[in-house]
């Protein structure tokens, strides 16, 4: 009770510490995740706001550019075609000398021209255009100048089929007379205006675009208002930030989209625009998250292996005091004299040379462990017979074997000769033949055998003790290696005991480069279990 008593406390102040821990690496990375989001908006906002002004340049070098280099000039070579009185028929042939000598590129790009004298009912057309665009665009262009008499302003007109437009204005000729001018476009007339003024002048002060031109930081797009791209600067694909801005409606309700290329976004914000920090911030919940498992993980190990420990204590305590009780016992009563013939005294000797041999067994045990779990077994490696140490161990064991109800039988060839340490091979010998008797029934016969690799001349000596006891389960024979493990059958069995024996043997063997394993018998009725050790011969190379 004692141990709960001082664990528990701990475990609530550490799980307590653990997770304010978490708590707060879950506040400072929202915190962290914010700062980086508001940095992120703020610069994406700045970048905005920039396109939006670049934009707003475009569109009044667009509105000149079109306006007055592509419309009115377009106007004006109808006013010139249709003479000073515009009292001349438009013709095919002085509307191209007009646009020669207006120097109006966009003739080509003209399906009809008309002109109209409201107050006289005069109509003169001229063009490639049907009867049906033409009667549409003269009465279009006539219901506009009726709807806004006072609009002397040059207008735009799209149609939604998407393959031209309508240009017209109402011109004040003098002498309160009136007449109605325009043409029928194609979209395509519209794009050198734009390009000459996406080309032409920067968008943006010099300090933001580096010397760069236009199409280095920008796409430009002009579309209709139903969607008709009449300009565009780049087919590349726009990731960037873009921003939407209506031209004059003036000319027809177009509508600019600005894009800012990804490349040139750090450019246009002082320090470049921060990236996501979102990587970092969940890398740090995964490490923390990772941390604080392991710190839970190794708290739970940690009380697991006091309870090992506390149980291995207590086992070794009671496998302690029953060979010293015995020992006290049987050395009280030959020091009272109070055996009653030689044959007892005798009898009382032998079991006093057992109990001690038993003791012994068990402090090297014990002592080998926890050289072992520091790492300083320091071991004296020399060439011996293995089959004569092992012939010894079985002489020495024999009288705890009968104690026991058990039979030894030896299966153990001699001029084998390994390269080991013989006190460290001697104990493991012991474990196994002590896991044997405590784990086997009674009456059992145990085998004990040593024997070299046939044919090869860097082999291996194997040694081996077989039981006739219950096995072990193929899932737990690796397990069983391991220090305070025992099976769950066994847990609460009279015969468990410390749970040290084969980890001792695991780790002699394998420090001196041997192999140890475990395998179901093949000779008794019953499972029973062969548990295996493997040592180089002499000359061999060892396992690191």
């Amino acid at each position: 009770m004692a141990r709960h008593r001082t664990t528990r406390p701990r475990w609530t102040v550490t799980l307590i510490l653990l997770g304010l821990t978490g708590l707060l690496t879950a506040v400072l990375g929202y915190e962290a995740w914010e700062a980086s989001r508001s940095s992120v908006q703020l610069a994406e906002e700045i970048v905005r706001d920039q396109a939006l002004f670049a934009a707003s340049n475009f569109a009044i070098e667009a509105r000149g550019e079109v306006t007055f280099e592509l419309l009115e000039e377009g106007i004006e070579v109808i006013a010139w075609s249709a003479g000073r009185r515009g009292d001349r028929p438009l013709t095919p042939d002085r509307l191209r000398e007009a646009a020669r000598s207006q120097r109006w590129d966009a003739m080509d790009q003209a399906s009809l021209f008309f002109r109209l004298d409201p107050e006289e009912g005069e109509l003169s057309v001229a063009g490639e255009a049907d009867s049906v665009q033409a009667a549409w665009a003269v009465h279009a262009a006539r219901e506009h100048s009726r709807r806004n008499p006072d609009d002397f302003e040059v207008r735009t007109l799209f149609t939604p089929e998407g393959h031209s437009a309508l240009v017209h204005k109402l011109t004040y000729e003098g002498r309160g007379r009136y007449a109605l001018e325009g043409m029928i476009l194609s979209r395509e007339a519209f794009a050198p205006a734009f390009a000459r003024a996406f080309t032409e002048e920067p968008l943006l002060p010099e300090t933001f675009t580096g010397g760069r031109t236009n199409g280095d930081i920008f796409v430009a797009r002009v579309h209709d208002p139903y969607g008709s791209v009449i300009y565009e600067s780049s087919a590349d694909a726009n990731s960037g930030t873009s921003v939407e801005y209506d031209l004059d409606e003036r000319l027809g309700g177009m509508v600019l989209e600005l894009g800012v290329r990804p490349e040139a976004v750090d450019r246009m914000v002082s320090g470049g625009v921060p990236g996501s920090r979102m990587p970092y911030i969940v890398a740090l919940f995964l490490l923390t998250a990772g941390l604080l498992f392991t710190a839970v993980w190794q708290l739970r190990r940690e009380a697991e292996l006091a309870d090992l420990r506390e149980d291995f204590v207590s086992s070794v305590s009671h496998q302690l005091r029953t060979p010293l009780t015995q020992i006290r016992m049987f050395g009280e009563t030959l020091m009272l004299g109070r055996v009653r013939n030689e044959a007892e005294r005798s009898r009382a000797t032998e079991i006093i040379v057992d109990e001690s041999n038993r003791l012994t067994h068990q402090v090297e045990n014990v002592l080998l462990f926890s050289r072992g779990e520091r790492d300083a077994l320091n071991l004296n490696l020399v060439a011996e017979d293995v089959g004569a140490l092992v012939e010894s161990v079985a002489e020495g064991f024999e009288p705890l074997a009968r104690a026991a109800d058990a039979g030894i039988e030896r299966r153990i060839e001699t001029g084998i000769v390994c390269t080991m340490d013989v006190e460290a091979t001697r104990q493991a010998v012991l474990n196994l033949l002590d896991n044997a008797v405590k784990y086997g029934p009674a009456g059992q016969t145990i085998e004990i055998g040593v024997r070299g690799t046939p044919g090869e001349q860097n082999g291996l000596a194997t040694i081996w003790v077989e039981d006739e006891g219950p096995g072990v389960p193929s899932a737990q024979r690796d397990r069983v290696w391991d220090a305070y493990v025992r099976l769950d059958r066994d847990r609460a069995s009279a015969s468990a005991g410390s749970g040290i024996g084969l980890a001792v043997v695991r780790r002699v063997i394998e420090a001196q480069g041997g192999r140890v394993r475990v395998e179901a018998s093949d000779r008794g009725p019953g499972p029973g279990a062969r548990f295996i050790i493997e040592l180089p011969l002499a000359g061999a190379p060892r396992e690191a």
